[in-house]
């Protein structure tokens, strides 16, 4: 094992002072019973409050128009859908709707609207606001790059896409107040888990009628979530209230929730290590850390449904060449990536979708083959890198992100003798740049949103919202149609792997690692357990401050309540 990394507490305290929290507490605690050691302070806080690192600043709040998990932990807790996730296993539960029916074929759901619903401001919830918010995500004009979430709905690809104007002829209707009807243009057997989805929230139509994007504003914002939205800072915090309108508010049992917009790993894990956040999710631990890590009681590992890549964007040059786009996959040396640069805390993966999909055979991953890389890269009329124009790799800041984008700098130009450069920008920045097709080379990562394979296949359409990359071929349309249409499992699932195989081949996308949920849990805190999607709805959260009641007295320090401090 390495040697200890001393984590750099004056950092997380000039980090919190930044924030308005409490100094860095004492080290690690260590239960004479169980010989459990705990990384920074276990004192739970005084008052019914939960924060967390939420990672970069969220791009918009707007679940209709979002696409980034930091935006979407915010939109779940001030919004609830038809369904909502059950925290251990994400199966669809109640939410908006307290039942559905299915009709036989599978292809129409009705949805009952729980009776006496209310917006934060006291308008009722009906059954049109859902018609209302999902009509909105599929407007050509709203240019939501989610609307192909929706497709499985009867016309909803045409209406978008603009082939048919006639908003009735899409498979939504609302008879009544409260009943919300979903016909399908064939049977989707993931169907009740796209419901839970931020993309299907529904959203307050008087409010943004009123507003216009302006709706989602400190002031203005008016949501049917657990939650109330209390203060916002950009790239400083979100501070969520009890919503006392919420229909399940007696079981909601924390007061308040604090997300810090941290993007810099090293400060969202020294601000846990100081008691000022009480789970650093995953994705926010830096790697060379995570062997010391291991130790720790509070540490969470497991695989989940996630997988991070490369995108190449195929409409500049020389990226239009199926070729380069072979030769850059062949050179990037996955194994090395995980194993060294990762510290083993993710597995090399030459896929686009990940394990875990019960049935599904993925094709041949890609590997590492430097030689063949080199062939590629001369049939595109670049021998050993001769005359190849320079490329820029553009990755949003992280410190993870930076290192792995070093990493392929080296193979490319070891392997392929081309020169790349790196190009860091903030979330905000990064997104529209990938979106705009701004860029050569992107880091990019996809987590499931449904378990399916389909859920990182249909991205790749053309034309689709999230594929950001220019690609597109009738061929990968025609399968995944086909594969929509497909009522046999196992046929399905052929036509889905032939369409990842396509997508592997004409190399649009550079896989690189499988994701693994590394995460930091303070002890207090229960409800939040590790999914396969990484989805933790917050309304199940609670702090336990008898947690330790069964076990020995902790180390010196740690028994005293945790006072408040402002933000605690």
């Amino acid at each position: 094992m390495r040697p200890v990394i001393r984590l750099r507490v004056l950092a997380a305290t000039a980090a919190c002072a930044l924030l308005s929290c409490a100094p860095a507490r004492q080290a690690d605690v260590q239960t004479a019973a169980s010989g459990k050691r705990w990384f920074g302070d276990v004192r739970p806080p005084v008052e019914n409050v939960f924060t967390y690192a939420n990672g970069a600043e969220p791009e918009r709040i707007d679940p209709g128009l979002m696409s980034g998990q930091p935006d979407g932990r915010i939109a779940r807790m001030l919004l609830e859908g038809l369904t909502t996730p059950d925290p251990k296993t994400l199966e669809s539960l109640p939410g908006q709707a307290y039942r559905w029916e299915i009709t036989p074929d599978g292809r129409t759901y009705t949805f009952h609207l729980r009776p006496g619903l209310t917006w934060s401001d006291g308008r009722p919830v009906t059954s049109q606001d859902f018609l209302w918010s999902w009509m909105r995500v599929l407007k050509p004009e709203t240019a939501a790059r989610y609307a192909t979430f929706l497709y499985p709905v009867d016309n909803a690809e045409a209406f978008n896409k603009g082939e048919i104007k006639d908003s009735t002829r899409v498979g939504l209707a609302a008879p009544d107040d409260s009943t919300f009807v979903v016909r399908l243009g064939q049977p989707t057997s993931y169907f009740l888990m796209l419901t839970q989805f931020y993309t299907c929230l529904p959203v307050p139509r008087h409010v943004i009628e009123k507003h216009g994007a302006r709706w989602t504003r400190i002031e203005n914002f008016v949501g049917n979530g657990a939650f109330r939205l209390a203060y916002w800072r950009q790239n400083d915090r979100f501070e969520l209230t009890k919503s006392p309108t919420y229909w399940d508010a007696a079981h909601v049992r924390l007061d308040r929730v604090i997300a810090y917009s941290v993007d810099d790993l090293n400060t969202c894990t020294n601000l846990y290590k100081a008691g000022v956040t009480d789970w650093n999710p995953s994705g926010y631990l830096p790697a060379q850390y995570i062997p010391y890590m291991k130790d720790f009681a509070d540490y969470r590992s497991g695989r989940y449904q996630a997988t991070y890549f490369y995108s190449i964007n195929v409409t500049r040059k020389p990226l239009d060449n199926v070729w380069v786009r072979r030769a850059l996959n062949l050179a990037v040396d996955r194994e090395t990536i995980a194993r060294d640069l990762l510290k083993g805390s993710r597995d090399p993966w030459g896929n686009i979708s990940p394990s875990g999909y019960p049935g599904y055979q993925h094709p041949p991953g890609l590997t590492y083959d430097p030689e063949k890389a080199r062939e590629c890269l001369a049939k595109a009329g670049y021998p050993g890198g001769k005359g190849f124009p320079k490329i820029e790799i553009l990755f949003n800041t992280s410190e993870d992100h930076r290192r792995i984008a070093e990493a392929i700098q080296a193979m490319w130009r070891r392997d392929l003798g081309i020169d790349i450069e790196l190009s860091n920008q903030e979330w905000g920045s990064y997104l529209q740049a990938t979106t705009s097709l701004q860029y050569d080379v992107s880091r990019r990562s996809w987590i499931g949103d449904y378990l399916d394979p389909n859920t990182f296949l249909e991205m790749w359409r053309t034309g689709d919202g999230n594929n950001r990359t220019g690609w597109g071929d009738p061929r990968y349309d025609a399968l995944l149609r086909r594969a929509a249409a497909e009522l046999d499992p196992a046929k399905r699932f052929a036509l889905l792997a032939e369409a990842e195989a396509l997508v592997l081949d004409q190399g649009a996308v550079i896989p690189i690692y499988h994701y693994s949920t590394v995460e930091l849990l303070k002890p207090y805190v229960k409800g939040l357990y590790q999914t396969a999607l990484d989805v933790h709805p917050m309304k199940d959260v609670w702090i336990d401050r008898d947690w330790q009641k069964d076990a020995a007295p902790v180390a010196a320090g740690a028994a005293a309540g945790r006072g408040g401090s402002g933000t605690r």
